[in-house]
C-alpha cells in the first residue's frame, strides 16, 4: 500500500483524467478493505487527534464494548493524548465487562486500543487459584518457615557484633542484606497468601496521611517536595485501612525512588458520582512503553533488586475493595498512578440493582 501510494505520487503528473479516475478507484477499493478488515476486530480501535482530541477513525468495537458512541466516550473517558498510558476499567452497559484501554502516541496522533478481559481475568484468577499458585504458594510458606527462624538468629548476632565493633561497615551491610531478604521473604507470602479486607466505612484521606508522615523524613533526605490537595469533605468508601496505607505506602515509596536528587511528588484527591479518586504524580524517570505494558507483573519493575511485587500486592488490595488502578508515563518527565475506589452510595446502588 505505501509502495502504491509512492508510485502515485511520482507519476501523477503524468496520469490523465481517466488513469486518475482508475486510480482512485483503486485507492477507494483499498480503504473499504482495510475498514472491512477493522470492523470485523472485536479489539476497539479508536485514533484520535493530540490538538483537539478529535475522533479521526473508529471500528464498530469501540461503540460495542464501550455501549456508547466514540464521540460520547471521548468526552467521558478523560483518555490522555500523546501519552503512553494503560489502565483498566469496568462498564456495566450494555453488559458488565472488565476493560483494558492503553494508549499510545503517534506523530501528532493517539491510538487507543480497547479490549475485553472478562473471560480472560476470570479464567486467570481460576487458574491461578486451582493450579501453580497454590503450589508455589506452599513452596513459599515452606521456604519462609525454614529461612525464617535462622535468619532471625542471624540478624541477633549481628547487632550484639555491632554493639562491639561500632562503625564497621561490614556488619552494617551483613545487618542490611538480612533485612532485605527479610523484606522479599514477606513480599512472596503478602503476595501469594493475601488476607482477605476487613471493610469498613471510612475515608482514604486517614491511610494516605499516615503513610506520608511515615515517609516524611525520607522525602526531606531527598529534597522532595511533596504537595497535598484533599478536599474539606469525602464521601465515605469501604476500605481496610492497614490493606489501604499498604497501598498508598507502595505507590509513595515507588514515586519516591523514581526521583534521585530532588523533584516533585503531587496528590491530589477528589470524587465524582461513583467514586473517591486519589492521584499521585511524581516528577521522575518515568517508564517506556514496554514497562507500562507490563506493569502490575511480577518480576517485572525498574529498581536494581527489586522483585516487582509491591505493585502485583497493590493491584490485589484495589481490586478486592471493588477499586480499579491505572498508570500514565512519559520517559524522563515522570509517571501518574490513579486509584478510584466506589463511594459507599455507589455500593448500595449496585446492590439494589442486583
Amino acid at each position: 500500500m505505501k509502495n502504491f501510494f509512492k508510485s502515485v505520487r511520482r507519476h501523477i503528473g503524468k496520469l490523465d483524467v481517466g488513469q486518475l479516475r482508475e486510480q482512485y478507484n483503486l485507492i477507494s477499493d483499498e480503504a473499504e478493505f482495510f475498514d472491512l478488515i477493522l470492523g470485523t476486530l472485536d479489539r476497539g480501535i479508536l485514533v484520535l487527534d493530540d490538538e483537539h482530541g478529535e475522533v479521526k477513525f473508529s471500528n464498530a468495537a469501540v461503540k460495542t464494548l464501550l455501549g456508547m458512541d466514540p464521540l460520547q466516550a471521548v468526552e467521558v473517558l478523560a483518555i490522555p493524548l500523546g501519552k503512553a498510558s494503560k489502565r483498566e476499567m469496568t462498564v456495566s452497559y450494555p453488559e458488565a465487562r472488565v476493560l483494558e484501554m492503553q494508549t499510545f502516541p503517534m506523530k501528532g496522533r493517539t491510538l487507543v486500543l480497547i479490549r475485553d478481559t472478562t473471560a480472560e481475568k476470570v479464567r486467570s484468577e481460576e487458574e491461578l487459584r486451582a493450579g501453580a499458585t497454590k503450589a508455589v504458594r506452599d513452596l513459599a510458606a515452606g521456604v519462609a518457615h525454614e529461612i525464617g527462624n535462622p535468619l532471625n538468629a542471624i540478624a541477633l548476632n549481628l547487632q550484639l557484633l555491632q554493639r562491639q565493633l561500632k562503625g564497621d561497615e561490614t556488619v552494617k551491610e551483613c545487618l542490611h542484606q538480612v533485612a532485605r531478604l527479610d523484606g522479599i521473604i514477606r513480599g512472596f507470602l503478602a503476595a501469594l497468601r493475601p488476607a482477605k479486607p476487613n471493610l469498613m466505612p471510612g475515608s482514604v484521606a486517614e491511610p494516605l496521611t499516615a503513610c506520608l508522615r511515615t515517609l516524611k523524613q525520607q522525602f526531606e533526605d531527598r529534597r522532595i517536595s511533596v504537595t497535598l490537595d484533599i478536599p474539606g469533605a469525602l464521601p465515605s468508601v469501604a476500605i481496610d485501612r492497614n490493606q489501604m496505607e499498604q497501598v498508598f505506602f507502595n505507590l509513595l515509596k515507588n514515586a519516591l525512588e523514581a526521583m534521585h536528587d530532588g523533584g516533585k511528588i503531587a496528590i491530589a484527591v477528589h470524587s465524582d458520582d461513583n467514586d473517591v479518586i486519589v492521584t499521585i504524580r511524581d516528577s521522575g524517570i518515568g517508564m517506556t512503553n514496554e514497562q507500562l505494558a507490563h506493569l502490575f507483573e511480577p518480576y517485572s519493575t525498574n529498581k536494581s533488586g527489586g522483585s516487582g511485587l509491591g505493585l502485583m500486592v497493590t493491584l490485589r488490595i484495589v481490586h478486592d475493595h471493588g477499586g480499579t488502578i491505572a498508570a500514565e508515563s512519559v520517559r524522563g518527565e515522570g509517571s501518574m498512578f490513579t486509584v478510584k475506589l466506589p463511594r459507599i452510595e455507589r455500593r448500595i446502588r449496585e446492590l439494589k440493582q442486583c
